[in-house]
């Protein structure tokens, strides 16, 4: 069940985001004292697409499935998935004031959630940090493009390669992990059918190049997934 705390402090949390660090003291305070911490269980939806964009949204624990959803269909991209320290902050921002993706908890998970008209205020005040928003908004957006690029021109073997190199080295940071992830989950990752997706894994595994059961992963040729996430 999702519950709203304040017990951290923003002036000695660890996890505040980098950009924090061009507010003043006064703004500082202000974002403290405005904030409200929420904790999410496993697949508890933080917000919905198409739902008001109220708060900007930073990840202080946990991991968080980004997608896109057709509104029309069932189908869905998984963009990303969020860890500490991670700042939402959609395209809607300044827009329409939507959410344009859906995020959904994937293990127990703590956000801060920042009024939105008192973060516009201080960005208006702020040069300095409203260019350092901008600029972490734009990286993102780089990033899933590029994300999008890439598979629209990859073959499926290519597509599963770079979804478990992407796992492996910015979402887990290891070779062996264990994921809350379906196989749903990683065929919208790879942007593949759930059939598709369980067929190449059988593969990889009997090639020597992963092992794979049920959420536990171990990359076992990483030299080998490269090279199939390169030609793929």
């Amino acid at each position: 069940m999702t519950n709203n705390t304040k017990k951290a402090n923003c002036f000695n949390c660890d996890n505040k985001l980098n950009m924090f660090c061009y507010m003043t003291e006064g703004q500082l305070e202000n974002v403290n004292s405005h904030r409200t911490e929420v904790h999410f269980n496993a697949g508890e939806t933080i917000f919905k697409t198409g739902g008001p964009l109220t708060h900007m949204i930073c990840i202080t624990s946990g991991l968080v499935k980004l997608y896109l959803e057709d509104p029309n269909s069932e189908k869905r991209i998984l963009l990303s998935v969020l860890k500490p320290v991670e700042l939402v902050l959609g395209p809607g921002f300044l827009v329409d004031n939507c959410h344009h993706y859906t995020a959904v908890a994937l293990e127990k998970t703590t956000a801060c959630f920042i009024e939105i008209d008192m973060h516009k205020d201080i960005m208006l005040a702020n040069p300095e940090y409203s260019l350092s928003i901008v600029k972490h908004i734009n990286e993102k957006v780089i990033n899933q493009l590029d994300k999008m690029l890439n598979f629209t021109h990859r073959h499926t073997h290519g597509k599963m390669a770079e979804a478990l190199i992407y796992l492996s080295e910015q979402v887990y940071n290891s070779d062996v992990f264990d994921t809350q992830l379906s196989r749903q989950d990683l065929a919208d990752l790879s942007t593949m059918t759930k059939e598709t997706t369980i067929r190449i894994l059988k593969e990889f595994s009997e090639e020597g190049i992963i092992k794979c059961h049920l959420n536990h992963f171990e990359i076992l040729n990483m030299e080998k997934l490269e090279r199939i996430k390169v030609s793929g």
